[in-house]
């Protein structure tokens, strides 16, 4: 599977068209605007490489959410209707009945139906990429008449939560499907949503056209167009949403008071189900002393971070996994508290010529300044955290999963492939004998048993499914597997005539959809 759609780690790569330079004349050269009221300008913080719903993992579900749909779709903790109109599962779990909206075209022209249903689930299953995994189990789909899909699974499954997810469930026409992987990779895109993908151009820019026969409709108000730059400085995007030159950005935290005061600019922060985490590394000297992990936690200023390093945008978790999404138990988490540090370190036994330790981190500014801050107060205390600093992300994760060269403390933020705890929990902390993304390198058979039991339970019993899931993040807890420091808000700054990001912006999906912006 694709391993870094996490790439909240900003690279630092340069943008090859220098857009940390272009005003606005330069965007609308390079992309052909259209009138500027029907036109948004969204720059982009991250270098898009794969555009293929069916493989990717990463940041380009940014987008592709904008261009492509799923049959279910989680909101207010339910599952609601999108391309299928209603649902039904047998009693063991394992088939699934889903009936199709009969309006829906794709951008090519040709109608939705259960045969193009059946073609992109079964593709993706092949392909074997990406959120592939959730569909392992999927034996086959059955197309009884033109607006019935059965799908057939070898075990239990909630489908209706992982068709409803952010990655592996995209319906993608046949055509696109018949053209291959290799062809949506590149950036051509066939889906059933409000826009089509009418320009890619790697790592530098992409833009979005309304789809005029989209099956929901326009209203007054609605983008036409939208264009959207790669602009790597977090300066830049800051400077041309004070210029007016850009209509949304995501913008540093530490910008957000100076550009709400601006009568052109406002700054929505809204909810996500993302967590920022520091693994332990249980199985590296001396992190594999429980009693040295629990220290660390209590080095961690867990208050200072949210107030001087989020500015109040992020809140301290409650439990491993986000507390906005089902299936928590609120814990009390570690206070900061240096004395408690020094006499666990001291009761841990290890000699304090090896109270040394590495943190693995990446480019962001916030995640330098809270390491930083980290750093600092452990030296107060006789404990030496050396900072190691990646700014690819592939390099990064390359480092962590090597037992050589990864940390005693390793960087993650995490957002779930669909609404469950089972996803943080299983890719962040189950047995692996090579770690993907388990850079704890945590082994308890204990915990493997409670999240698979959870898995299992989901799709027919939810309540006891939360359960084990608890069960696991207890032990979670009491083994100081992580520090986790940050639940955080999605930051963007917005032209102040722009309306609907409350309504744009999901949790449950990491995507902006631009359907629900009005000028």
């Amino acid at each position: 599977m694709t391993v870094n759609r996490r790439e909240i780690l900003k690279s630092a790569v340069g943008s090859s068209l220098a857009f940390a330079g272009m005003g606005w004349s330069s965007l609308s050269a390079v992309a052909q605007s259209g009138p500027t009221k029907n036109t948004l300008t969204w720059l982009a913080d991250n270098s898009y490489r794969n555009m293929n719903p069916a493989t990717n993992y990463e940041a380009e579900i940014f987008v592709l959410g904008n261009v492509y749909e799923t049959l279910f779709e989680y909101k207010d903790g339910k599952v609601h209707p999108k391309l299928a109109t209603s649902w039904d599962r047998a009693n063991d779990a394992k088939t699934w009945t889903v009936k199709l909206r009969r309006d829906v075209n794709f951008h090519n022209g040709t109608r939705l139906d259960s045969a193009a249903v059946k073609k992109s689930f079964e593709f993706v299953r092949d392909l074997g990429k990406g959120a592939a995994f959730l569909y392992s189990g999927l034996e086959n789909v059955e197309t009884p008449d033109p607006f019935t899909a059965v799908f057939h699974f070898k075990n239990p499954i909630a489908f209706d939560l992982v068709a409803a997810g952010q990655y592996g469930a995209f319906v993608i026409a046949p055509a696109a499907v018949d053209k291959g992987d290799e062809w949506l990779t590149q950036g051509h895109a066939i889906g059933t949503g409000p826009y089509q993908l009418t320009e890619f151009q790697q790592g530098k820019l992409l833009v979005l056209q309304k789809f005029d026969d989209y099956w929901n409709g326009w209203h007054n108000g609605q983008f036409e167009r939208v264009i959207h730059p790669f602009v790597s400085e977090p300066a830049t995007r800051v400077q041309m949403m004070r210029s007016g030159e850009s209509d949304i950005a995501l913008v540093p935290v530490s910008q957000i008071e100076s550009l709400d005061a601006l009568t052109n600019v406002a700054v929505a922060l809204t909810p996500s189900w993302r967590t920022q985490l520091y693994y332990l590394n249980t199985q590296k000297y001396p992190t594999n002393n429980l009693k040295f992990r629990q220290a660390l936690m209590h080095i961690w200023d867990y208050d200072s971070v949210l107030k001087d390093v989020f500015h109040g945008s992020a809140k301290k978790p409650v439990a491993p996994i986000a507390s906005t999404l089902w299936g928590h138990r609120t814990y009390d988490l570690p206070m900061f508290d240096l004395q408690k540090a020094l006499t666990l370190l001291e009761e841990s036994g290890v000699p304090k010529n090896d109270w040394k330790i590495k943190a693995l981190y990446g480019a962001n500014s916030q995640d330098i300044d809270a390491i930083q801050l980290f750093q600092a107060n452990a030296s107060t205390i006789g404990l030496e955290v050396e900072l190691d600093q990646e700014q690819i992300f592939s390099t990064y994760l390359s480092k962590a999963r090597n037992p050589e060269t990864t940390g005693n403390m390793n960087y993650m933020t995490w957002w779930p492939a669909y609404p469950t705890p089972s996803d943080s929990l299983i890719s962040l902390f189950r047995t692996e004998k090579k770690p993907t993304f388990n850079l704890s390198f945590y082994h308890d058979a204990e915990y493997d048993r409670l999240v698979d039991q959870g898995v299992k339970l989901e799709a027919t019993d939810i309540e006891a499914a939360a359960k084990a899931y608890i069960a696991a993040q207890d032990r979670l807890m009491q083994n100081a597997v992580a520090i986790f420091y940050a639940e955080p808000d999605r930051v963007n700054a917005y032209s102040s005539n722009i309306t609907g990001m409350e309504e744009a912006s999901n949790p449950a999906y990491e995507w902006l959809s631009i359907y629900d912006l009005r000028r």
